[in-house]
């Protein structure tokens, strides 16, 4: 129900919308407490976020950024990310989506970017790299230069008849896939 209250709004902004830049790839759909872009510009429900932007949530705030290939991002307190690369043709649904998150929670539900090609989605944490493979998953990165992924789903023996996901981790040398919903693992500098 959620999904499709997201969806809907998501819709309407963008039809309603009457100059979109091509720059634009998506729009805060929730905003609670402090939260703001590279340029100190309070990001409020229904701002647009745009290509290169970076998202900044403050102490006792948080926001969840629905994008064009509708992939969801829920980004906790005390959370920086920067929109490295995002292009998105809705037509075919061929695309690239790479973030940076530079510390904090960020929740991920994959969209039609990684449904078409897994490998354009990439995700860059202070000590390494994670590659979905259309899931959800959550990251914490923290000050220490370590991060933590844990697979939320959907798993091999889902009832739902969804295609199992996995994350892949990487910190340069070592490579790890998560397949089972739960389970986590930790890259450290």
């Amino acid at each position: 129900m959620i999904k499709k209250f997201l969806i809907t709004a998501f819709t309407l902004i963008i039809s309603t919308s009457s100059a979109l830049s091509i720059e634009f790839i998506g729009v805060i759909g929730v905003a609670v407490g402090e939260i703001n872009n590279q340029k100190n510009e309070k990001l409020l429900n229904g701002s647009k976020i745009f290509y290169g932007d970076t998202i900044i949530v403050k102490s006792k705030s948080n926001a969840q950024i629905l994008f064009l290939d509708e992939t969801v991002l829920t980004v906790g307190e005390n959370t920086e990310l920067t929109i490295d690369d995002f292009i998105y043709d809705p037509k075919t649904n061929d695309g690239n989506f790479v973030t940076n998150i530079k510390s904090g929670t960020v929740k991920f539900i994959t969209g039609k970017i990684s449904k078409k090609n897994p490998d354009n989605l990439e995700v860059k944490m202070p000590a390494g790299t994670l590659g979905a493979r259309g899931t959800e998953f959550l990251i914490q990165s923290n000050s220490k230069q370590e991060s933590t992924v844990l697979l939320l789903g959907p798993g091999p023996n889902n009832t739902l008849g969804m295609i199992p996901g996995n994350v892949q981790l990487s910190d340069g040398l070592n490579v790890t896939n998560i397949t089972n919903p739960g389970f986590q693992a930790m890259v450290k500098n």
